[in-house]
């Protein structure tokens, strides 16, 4: 005879067993190491802030929480992958840069163009570190485009002292661990730790690591270098993030020890790296791409395919080969382990102008040139560099001949000016490729109609021969429409009015375009100009289109007459 209170019993252990076989597959769907969504197309987007806009508020009136809807734009910088930092992220656009304090881990990786919906979000800060609080990945973010990454920002650390790079991602040359931290890992196993890294003034910043990240453990690096991170503030501290150590890169001599230490060039086209250092970052993981400057000592034999001996190098005339010059720190260097072996590509004006053999007076002139760290005959090298006129500057000929104009758009749109035509899309400035204009008819999902004009200033040709344009840019979305991006020039234009109603405009054909399909940039090789010589002004222009149905993103990071 069973009693009631076991049927009791017994019932509720059915119910439970029921209630638990529904509730396990919603426990299972909601525990995830990864956010993961749907995009949102539907949040309005309201009042646009620019990142910059949103700090001049909060610098006016402190903390805010949008009840309006309101939207800001940016490119993540920082994400939580590396474990370095929980339920957070940075974003940056061209006036400034944020923390996102998230309510959910994970859904934003570096690269994400994005738009947050402010809405419900409160703009604070915690430790003086401005951020956007309490953003939803589900309702307050629309991912619109992915690996749209930001260049970081060139720097010193008393540059971040001085409080303009808050949040930021900022790139710091010839910085080093200090010494008592280079036997160390990055973080401690059971608390995040602060190291502290220095530069050879003695001028030092802490570097912050959650005991989390997948580097914790990792030795600290020991030589003098680079490093990428993200620029952090607690109460009055500076501090830096990183977001991998690979973009740790300090394999150098450290400071008054010589070799990659002080003195050794930054890798930029302003502040080169000298041969000794070029030695020194030859085939890094990964490779090292940046500007070296030495004197052209030689070139490698003919026939030659691996340099085991001074043999092997022609010190002196007679040269037998185009495809390559040594170059090294002294103009009398003969130890080929002293030099870096600079390849030429065929076809470039780097191979025409600076090989021995069609050029042998240019032993002993200085030439500065970019390209990729890396081994070419068995010593170090420098290859893969493009090879076109603005890729190098050879001593009495300017970049690779007499420079007539320069623009490389380092923080401004510089000496052009754009000219909106149609649309609400307008010519500005970003940080790609070391600073670029971009114009885009593209926003929140919706192609626009546009037509945009960015117009050099005069530039005078008279007395000039051989005149060349060069030209390096980056195109996406361009579907085949490349009639739509134009590059224009005109002898009889004002210089400040309608380029459409003034002026007769010719379109130039680029040689080497890019893709069309992808953010990388490309030189464009040498562009004849020998049909305007002596004209006393010519306008160089670029034209942008875009439809309802093909809105290109366009990218310009250089313009070179010579």
């Amino acid at each position: 005879m069973i009693s009631l209170t076991q049927t009791i019993i017994k019932k509720s252990n059915y119910t439970l067993i029921l209630l638990i076989a529904f509730v396990i597959p919603f426990i299972g769907s909601c525990v995830k190491q990864d956010f993961d969504r749907p995009p949102i197309q539907n949040l309005p987007i309201g009042e646009v802030y620019t990142i910059g806009q949103l700090i001049e508020q909060f610098n006016t009136t402190g903390a805010t929480q949008f009840n309006k809807d309101a939207s800001v734009y940016g490119i993540v910088t920082m994400d939580e992958t590396s474990g370095n930092i929980y339920r957070s992220a940075y974003i940056q656009d061209s006036t400034g840069a944020i923390n996102l304090r998230l309510k959910e881990a994970g859904g934003l990786r570096v690269g994400d163009s994005i738009r947050v919906y402010l809405k419900n979000v409160v703009l604070s800060s915690y430790n003086n570190m401005r951020q956007l609080d309490n953003v939803h990945n589900d309702s307050n973010i629309i991912i619109l485009a992915n690996q749209k990454y930001r260049q970081p920002e060139t720097v010193t650390l008393s540059e971040i002292m001085k409080g303009n790079h808050q949040a930021k991602l900022v790139r710091l040359q010839n910085v080093q661990f200090i010494a008592g931290d280079t036997a160390l890992t990055y973080a401690d196993s059971d608390a995040t730790t602060n190291r502290m890294i220095e530069d050879c003034s003695g001028k030092t910043m802490i570097v912050r690591t959650s005991n989390f990240a997948n580097f914790a453990d990792k030795s600290i690096a020991k030589g003098n270098g680079s490093i990428v991170a993200v620029v952090g503030l607690f109460n009055t501290t500076w501090q830096l993030y990183i977001r991998t150590i690979a973009e740790v890169q300090m394999e150098g001599a450290r400071c008054g020890e010589g070799g990659g230490g002080g003195g050794s060039g930054a890798g930029t086209q302003s502040d080169p790296y000298n041969i000794e250092s070029a030695i020194d970052k030859q085939d890094a993981s990964p490779y090292i791409v940046g500007w070296i400057q030495g004197y052209i000592v030689g070139s490698v034999k003919q026939g030659v395919t691996s340099i085991s001996s001074a043999d092997d190098i022609h010190w002196s005339p007679p040269f037998t080969s185009a495809t390559n010059v040594l170059v090294a720190d002294s103009k009398t260097q003969t130890d080929y382990t002293q030099c870096v072996v600079v390849n030429l590509p065929a076809g470039s004006p780097l191979r025409a102008q600076v090989n021995l053999l069609d050029n042998p007076d240019n032993l002993k002139k200085s030439l500065k040139v970019t390209g990729t760290l890396r081994k070419y005959f068995g010593i170090a090298g420098l290859r893969d560099s493009p090879g076109q006129s603005g890729d190098f500057e050879l001593e009495g000929n300017g970049a690779g001949g007499d420079l007539i104009f320069s623009e490389e758009f380092k923080n401004s749109l510089g000496s052009f000016t754009a000219f909106d035509i149609d649309g609400t899309q307008n010519w500005h400035w970003d940080n790609f490729d070391g600073g670029c204009a971009v114009m885009a008819g593209f926003a929140s999902g919706i192609s626009y109609e546009n037509e945009d004009w960015l117009i050099s200033p005069a530039i005078n040709l008279t007395s000039h021969t051989d005149v060349v344009l060069n030209i390096r840019q980056a195109a996406n979305h361009v579907q085949d429409h490349w009639e739509l991006l134009q590059l224009m020039v005109s002898t009889d234009y004002d210089g400040s009015s309608n380029p459409e109603e003034q002026g007769s405009w010719n379109e130039l054909q680029v040689p080497n375009k890019p893709a069309g399909n992808t953010w990388t940039f490309v030189d464009s090789g040498d562009i004849s100009l020998a049909a305007y010589e002596g004209a006393s002004t010519v306008y160089i222009a670029f034209r942008y289109r875009s439809t309802s149905s093909i809105a290109s993103t366009w990218e310009i990071s250089k313009v070179i007459v010579k």
